[in-house]
């Protein structure tokens, strides 16, 4: 695999996915007082909120480390399918949008599993 594109389209699919979740995020830190610390649930809210979303990216990064053309491409398209179901859910914030955010964050999860147990051969 070409390093270059690897780091090039890694990086892309990075910055799009968390610049797609920069608006919810605002919205949940709307609701924070004025006096609540660093520690308070809302911004633990938004720090799970940002890892949760950065599963694919992860799972983009192993599979890149391990020259897994097949699991990068994959991961790729979840991402393309992630910012897509981010932005309907920003846009329209519909039931559909959510279950479909809800299950591509299901399948990120499940390829960033089966990726860590890839041997890296």
């Amino acid at each position: 695999m070409n390093k270059v594109l690897f780091w090039l389209t890694w990086g892309l699919a990075f910055l799009i996915i968390n610049l797609s979740v920069v608006p919810i995020a605002a919205f949940i830190l709307y609701g924070a007082g004025e006096n609540e610390g660093i520690f308070s649930a809302t911004f633990i809210r938004i720090v799970g909120l940002f890892l949760l979303v950065n599963l694919i990216t992860l799972q983009m990064f192993i599979a890149g480390r391990k020259d897994n053309k097949r699991g990068f491409l994959i991961g790729v398209n979840m991402a393309v399918l992630q910012v897509a179901g981010l932005v309907l859910f920003i846009s329209t914030i519909s039931t559909v949008a959510v279950i479909f955010v809800m299950v591509i964050l299901l399948v990120a999860a499940v390829l960033l599993v089966k990726e860590i147990r890839r041997p890296a051969y």
